[in-house]
């Protein structure tokens, strides 16, 4: 594609020209480095002391992708790690297509809405959340390609080691998370249930108040159950591999401990009032405690690039660069931002105007991007914007 790189080459030299990237904080901290177009090494390990210098690399030299160091060091240009002398590094979160169940049937604009629905349960229900960051000392990013990233600048947190890092990994993706210890066991009593059998055993639900992974289960068991009493027995064992393996007996009975009774008294209303499992029978608690374990779960922990945010000497995208993939930008923002950003519109470089460009396309693209929809198959005309985002995916080539 020598054409197409030329033509790529040359747009990402006017943005980089005309938009000069603002350079990260602490950047003469920063290990810098860069993939090309026309070359096929990474170089890396290279230091800029300012702004002047890493601007005037962009435009000279033109890279496909832009990265800097998550870490800050004492000599960021050494070749040898050990003689970086690691200083600290920024905690980052890398959410990513891939990290998302069934992405790789969406479209791109669908899959990054996707992420974007991710991110924001991320960052509202875990960095902000739970883990209590506050939202001065985080900046999300878009990649400009397939995810997000969360930046946390925090001065608590620059100094945690890989260890550290992936505990908090471990806790949003609920690694080894036991539903034995978020419903812990009370003394076994008796008691009266509305099918008229006597229930011996007795887990706790956590207060209502509670924080962290407990008023996670205590607000996601009530929509389990809403949904559980939809389907009813049959559906549920169709749906639900942890019930497709039960007695049809068994799993009916789960359901009459549950939804059996006048409204008000039946298990499910007297589960979440009174804030135990008392009214599941002993031969069904077993049964329930593994769905809420395969079923619950997946929905309330998060998602996460476990490699990213335990690597304490990652190189990450630059903010306000371009995506060598996408010819998007990298694009960073504030919590509130993200609700209505639109990568497809507010990435799109601004230096690119609407002269028409002669493609011929691999495949049929319906498009909307900057605000105009594109439906283009065979050889058509795009305007440069479109065009540099159709080149870029490889979705179409010059004609």
């Amino acid at each position: 594609m020598p054409g197409e790189i030329e033509f790529i080459m040359e747009r990402f030299n006017r943005y980089y020209s005309q938009r000069p990237p603002s350079p990260p904080e602490r950047f003469t901290k920063r290990e810098f480095g860069f993939m090309f177009f026309d070359k096929t090494f990474v170089q890396r390990h290279l230091r800029f002391q300012r702004k002047e210098d890493l601007n005037s690399f962009l435009v000279e030299r033109v890279p496909s992708h832009c990265y800097y160091s998550s870490a800050y060091y004492d000599v960021p240009d050494a070749d040898r790690m050990e003689d970086k002398k690691w200083l600290g590094a920024d905690l980052v979160f890398d959410l990513d297509a891939d990290h998302i169940p069934g992405s790789e049937k969406l479209s791109y604009p669908e899959m990054l809405a996707r992420v974007k629905v991710e991110m924001i349960r991320l960052l509202d229900e875990f960095i902000l959340g739970d883990l209590g960051f506050d939202e001065r000392y985080v900046r999300i990013v878009f990649s400009g390609g397939r995810g997000y990233h969360a930046h946390v600048t925090d001065p608590r947190a620059l100094n945690l080691r890989s260890h550290e890092r992936r505990e908090i990994v471990d806790y949003i993706i609920g690694t080894d998370l036991s539903f034995e210890w978020l419903l812990p066991e009370e003394t076994r009593v008796g008691i009266r249930t509305p099918t008229g059998t006597r229930a011996l055993g007795r887990r706790n639900l956590p207060p209502i108040n509670a924080g962290g992974w407990r008023g996670k289960l205590r607000s996601g068991l009530k929509s389990l159950l809403d949904e559980l009493e939809v389907l009813g027995p049959s559906m549920a064992r169709e749906r639900y591999a942890s019930l497709a393996g039960q007695k049809e007996e068994v799993v009916a009975g789960l359901f009459d401990d549950l939804f059996l009774g006048k409204p008000g008294k039946r298990g499910r209303d007297l589960i979440l009032e009174k804030g135990n499992l008392a009214n599941i029978r002993d031969k069904h608690l077993e049964t329930f405690m593994a769905l809420l374990q395969t079923e619950l779960k997946p929905r309330l922990a998060g998602e996460v690039d476990e490699p990213v945010t335990s690597d304490i000497k990652r190189l990450i995208r630059m903010p306000f660069s371009l995506h060598g993939k996408t010819g998007l930008r990298v694009l960073p923002m504030k919590r509130a931002d993200l609700d209505t950003f639109d990568p497809l519109r507010d990435a799109v470089p601004d230096v690119l105007g609407d002269a028409p460009v002669r493609l011929t396309m691999s495949k049929r693209v319906d498009l909307r991007i900057r605000g105009e929809r594109f439906v283009l198959e065979g050889e058509v005309e795009a305007p440069e914007f479109a065009a540099l985002f159709l080149l870029c995916r490889r979705e179409a080539t010059l004609n």
